[in-house]
């Protein structure tokens, strides 16, 4: 019988949540979460479209304030809200891959790579070997000179996706990540976070694509904005989510690939 593993202590987490709800409206996003999400992680965030994934996400990358509940992440309580300095500090120790692409189409792809450097606090003579460092993660080194507007749709998702990381940020946030990717583009984003969360790097993902079960050592399964699975520790899904319940009945986990579009929420 397994037993229950201690509290972490508050040094030992990349962020936190009590008693989290954020309302739309009348509308409920999220209810009641309480959650940790310990240093040096990679945590799978699962759930049917409207559970509340985006907006959990939204939370830790300081996007929104909860509407009622604590949010802490690398101990600055509620980013949304924090002071400026904090929020200048959690600029550069966070990363926020939204689904939604955000890119000048006029802007070439070093440009684009470069201004997000700089936006993110990064030293001008780091940003050279930065930009290279992630155009060869994602193998966009051959569109790097030419203008975004040129860049095929799986291409722009690879620019997208470096430039979350272009700042090497302590904790890394990704909402459906391979949507628009092909399998080789996925493959390397995988590859990424895997050497990445090596070295040490906390990993949060929004996704339905079964191979984040090779990547994450923690499942975290939403449902109607309420945390249903928080599996601590859990190793795989096969092991934290029970054979009847509903993530493996819809066979969103183990069809591989994404399946449709993730919650706007």
């Amino acid at each position: 019988m397994p037993t229950e593993e201690p509290a972490p202590e508050p040094s030992d987490l990349a962020a936190s949540l009590r008693r989290v709800r954020k309302d739309f409206g009348a509308v409920p996003a999220l209810t009641d979460l309480d959650l940790d999400l310990p240093l040096g992680t990679v945590t799978a965030l699962l759930g049917p479209n409207g559970a509340g994934k985006s907006t959990l996400l939204r939370l830790l990358a300081g996007r929104l304030a909860p509407s009622a509940g604590t949010v802490t992440v690398l101990g600055v309580d509620d980013p949304a809200t924090a002071g400026r300095s904090e929020r200048k500090a959690l600029l550069t120790d966070i990363g926020f891959v939204p689904q939604d692409l955000a890119l000048d189409p006029e802007m070439t792809g070093r440009e684009t790579l470069d201004l997000i450097a700089a936006l993110h606090a990064v030293p001008k003579v780091s940003r050279a070997a930065r930009i290279s460092e992630v155009a060869a993660a994602f193998g966009i080194e051959k569109p790097l000179e030419r203008p975004v507007a040129t860049w095929s749709g799986g291409q722009k998702r690879r620019l997208h996706l470096a430039a979350g990381m272009i700042h090497d940020p302590a904790l890394l946030l990704l909402d459906e990540p391979t949507a628009g990717l092909d399998a080789e583009g996925t493959a390397m984003l995988w590859a990424e976070l895997a050497r990445r969360a090596a070295r040490g790097v906390s990993v949060v993902i929004s996704t339905h694509d079964h191979v984040a079960a090779e990547v994450a050592n923690r499942i975290v399964v939403l449902e109607g904005g309420r945390l249903a699975f928080p599996a601590p520790g859990s190793p795989s899904f096969e092991e934290t989510v029970p054979a009847r319940h509903p993530e493996r009945e819809r066979g969103i986990w183990g069809k591989g690939g994404t399946e449709g579009r993730s919650d706007r929420r």
